[in-house]
């Protein structure tokens, strides 16, 4: 039936370079017609943007005006938009995180039926869409790793190590209470649903679990900023990007949680 095809969805978050950016029916641009020797750069000013579209004459786009540097409105240029300048609008975030890092691009003018019908900036990534990207990233890693641990440390032993480290760690000491007082009303359910991803991170580092998945100690360590990320998408009101959280730092991040999630996946492979 034809229904069977939304009951076989798995669900895949798709983020495209059109959900971030801004199509051209609303961005600010410049008619050609309308260009003096300072209006574009007062347009700029004004909106605080780094790029400016312009319409020309025949209502096309191929031309643009763009500060040398971020946020300095002293020397501005006007370029033609080369093929380099685009990505097709259906393009994954993913994709245009990878190409501001890579390609060292800080805007894309987006595509349809190769015409210009919008722009996406670096600045355009504090969003919405980019967090719930990024969160799916996380939580579909958090339970691969979940289930690693699961199959890959009796249960005894997690007990152990929980009972063990709650003795000097009090955020331990609550989940492990909270687990034996469900034991104790016979709801007992699985002690990794209650751990937090730091903790998963360092139940496996101290079980030399790590090695199952080729990391070593110091590689493994390195993973922790996967954390950082987390806490950072948990607080959806701040910014995503900001001079400290650059966008190179993020797709470092994004690349550990895929090379880790990978190696889960090549683990559960028989």
């Amino acid at each position: 039936m034809s229904e069977d095809f939304f009951y076989l969805d798995e669900g895949k978050i798709k983020i495209t370079a059109a959900s971030v950016g801004i199509g051209s029916k609303r961005w600010t641009s410049i008619k050609e017609s309308e260009i003096t020797e300072e209006n574009y750069k007062c347009k700029m000013i004004e909106n605080r943007f780094d790029i400016l579209p312009i319409i020309s004459n025949k209502k096309t786009i191929k031309e643009f005006f763009k500060t040398i540097e971020n946020n300095n409105y002293e020397n501005i240029q006007r370029l033609k938009i080369s093929y380099k300048d685009i990505l097709h609008l259906e393009t994954p975030v993913r994709e245009v995180i990878k190409g501001f890092v890579v390609e060292k691009k800080s805007f894309y003018f987006l595509t349809y039926q190769n015409k210009i019908s919008g722009l996406i900036t670096i600045g355009n990534l504090n969003c919405r869409q980019v967090q719930v990207y990024i969160f799916g990233l996380i939580c579909e890693l958090e339970r691969k790793l979940g289930d690693f641990i699961d199959k890959n440390l009796e249960k005894h032993l997690l007990e152990k190590y929980i009972r063990e480290k709650s003795k000097t760690n009090e955020k331990l000491a609550k989940i492990w209470e909270h687990y034996q007082d469900l034991v104790k009303l016979d709801l007992e359910n699985n002690l990794i649903e209650h751990i937090y991803l730091i903790d998963f991170f360092n139940i496996i580092c101290d079980n030399d679990l790590n090695f199952l998945l080729e990391y070593s100690k110091k590689e493994w360590k390195s993973l922790s900023s996967i954390n950082d990320l987390r806490h950072q998408i948990a607080h959806p009101n701040r910014s995503l990007l900001d001079k400290k959280n650059t966008i190179e730092r993020l797709w470092i991040r994004i690349e550990k949680i895929e090379d880790l999630t990978f190696r889960i996946n090549q683990l559960n492979i028989k």
